[in-house]
């Protein structure tokens, strides 16, 4: 039976659904794929994928339009909005990826991205950085690019993630924009980044509970005042 893309990309959803429970192994799930006129390496992407967007962490190999937004859908309509976080998070750290190792846009990738992130944007911390790029870093023949660590910081779902993990006060000085300005202080923080950028790969998957914390920007200036920049327990001796 011949099958199209569409009904491929659907067939091989519920097998990676499957793969991910631990009902079947990978070898198995490819198997099957097969049988619905994929190669057997283009399933095992797709099953790849999926896992990592369940799990809100990097995936580097690539699957087709269709297939990002049929998995989205489908994530956002078994797991509602705390599912499809993770799989956005997924997706933009994917497409970030893609972009600095190929030099080329993921325009459609980004376009499904905004779509669906329109769903879950709503309460979300704000902040506000200025434009920074690190001199010292070179990107494709020597073009000078905002480290990836800055948009990990800047990512939304991440921060979200964090926030939600830690709350909003400063992990540093404990201060907390809504108790001291009221309204005008509510969901405002920064997020700073705690891996140092030289030990950080170039297929590197973001953390929000381990990797980022909640700081206020006078302690996130001072943080990056040495580099690389102090923990979070060297700059609370130096506030005692």
């Amino acid at each position: 039976m011949k099958y199209t893309l569409e009904e491929r990309i659907q067939k091989v959803y519920e097998i990676a659904k499957e793969v991910y429970l631990g009902n079947i192994s990978v070898s198995q799930g490819a198997r099957i794929v097969a049988d619905f006129g994929l190669k057997q390496s283009s399933a095992l992407d797709y099953i790849y994928a999926y896992y990592k967007l369940r799990e809100g962490k990097l995936y580097t190999r690539t699957i087709n339009a269709y297939a990002t937004d049929y998995y989205l859908k489908e994530i956002y309509y078994e797991f509602g909005n705390i599912g499809l976080r993770k799989a956005l998070l997924s997706l933009d750290q994917h497409i970030t990826y893609y972009e600095q190792t190929s030099g080329a846009k993921v325009k459609k990738g980004r376009e499904i991205y905004n779509r669906y992130f329109d769903l879950v944007k709503e309460n979300y911390a704000e902040t506000v950085f200025p434009d920074e790029v690190d001199n010292e870093i070179k990107y494709f023949e020597g073009k000078t690019k905002q480290i990836i660590v800055n948009s990990y910081e800047r990512n939304q779902l991440a921060r979200q993630e964090c926030i939600e993990h830690f709350g909003l006060s400063c992990q540093v000085c404990d201060f907390n924009f809504q108790e001291k300005f009221g309204e005008l202080g509510r969901n405002f923080i920064h997020v700073h980044h705690l891996i140092d950028i030289a030990t950080v790969g170039k297929e590197y998957s973001v953390n929000p509970k381990t990797d980022l914390i909640p700081v206020c920007p006078n302690c996130h200036a001072m943080l990056h005042k040495k580099k690389p920049a102090f923990s979070i327990l060297e700059l609370k001796q130096l506030i005692k």
